[in-house]
Parts: structure tokens; C-alpha cells; sequence
């Protein structure tokens, strides 16, 4: 199973943002890890509950820092964050059904690999633009 490693191309240099990202990442990686090793069910669960509070709590921060600098794709990010925690939402209910399978693994790997970096590489890097040229000019 291919995980995410966290290096600058990652960065969109809001702070709080940056460290959200690091930790989520983070904690995919171990979830992608332990599907793949095995681990005892109740860990997986544990970090799929975790994982869908943290996008949460997450996405909830990164809206706020977004409306805050009045950023026009709001609603298009906010709905790209409902289907992130949906997609959350479906691993832990089939896994919840069929436990730790191999295409738990390859839907977790896909989460991480396309979704995840898609969004942060490419959505939320034209976000932090915005926030930077916003709170440069005043």
C-alpha cells in the first residue's frame, strides 16, 4: 500500500492549516498501515472515528480562515469537504461490515493518493493564493 509523504510541495503556507494537513496525512498513513498489516480491528476503528472528528474539525477550521478572507470558492471547497468526510463516512461503515479487507485497503489508498493530494496540491493551494494576495494587499 502506497502511503503520503509530507514535504513542502504539501505547504500552503497558512500555519494552522499546514499543521492540520501534516496530521491528517499522518494519521491516514498509520490507518493505511494498519489495514495492511492486519492490526487488531478495534485500532482501525479507533483511527477511522478519529479521522472523520478530525476532517471535521478540520475542514470547520480551514472554511472559517476561508470565509474570514472572503474567499469566492467557499461553497465549492465546503462541498469538496462533505464529500471527503462521506467518503470517511463509507470506509468506516464497510469496514464496520466486512472488516479490515483488501478493498478497504485500495479504497483507503485511493482516498489517500488521488483525493487527498489533489485537494491540498491543487484546491487548497489556489485558496492559500488567495488568502496571501488578500492579506498583502490589506
Amino acid at each position: 500500500m502506497k502511503t503520503v509523504a509530507w514535504d513542502g510541495s504539501l505547504l500552503v503556507g497558512i500555519p494552522l492549516v499546514d499543521q492540520q494537513h501534516e496530521e491528517l496525512i499522518r494519521r491516514l498513513n498509520a490507518l493505511a498501515c494498519s489495514i495492511t498489516t492486519g492490526e487488531g480491528e478495534r485500532e482501525i476503528q479507533r483511527t477511522l472515528e478519529f479521522l472523520i472528528e478530525y476532517t471535521r474539525h478540520h475542514f470547520s477550521a480551514e472554511e472559517t480562515i476561508m470565509a474570514d478572507a472572503k474567499y469566492p470558492g467557499l461553497l465549492e471547497h465546503k462541498s469538496r469537504h462533505l464529500e471527503f468526510i462521506g467518503v470517511l463516512n463509507q470506509l468506516e461503515e464497510e469496514f464496520r461490515e466486512d472488516g479490515s479487507t483488501k478493498i478497504l485497503a485500495e479504497s483507503l489508498n485511493t482516498l489517500l493518493v488521488n483525493w487527498l493530494l489533489t485537494h491540498i496540491g491543487k484546491v487548497d493551494k489556489q485558496f492559500a493564493s488567495h488568502f496571501h494576495t488578500a492579506k498583502s494587499t490589506g
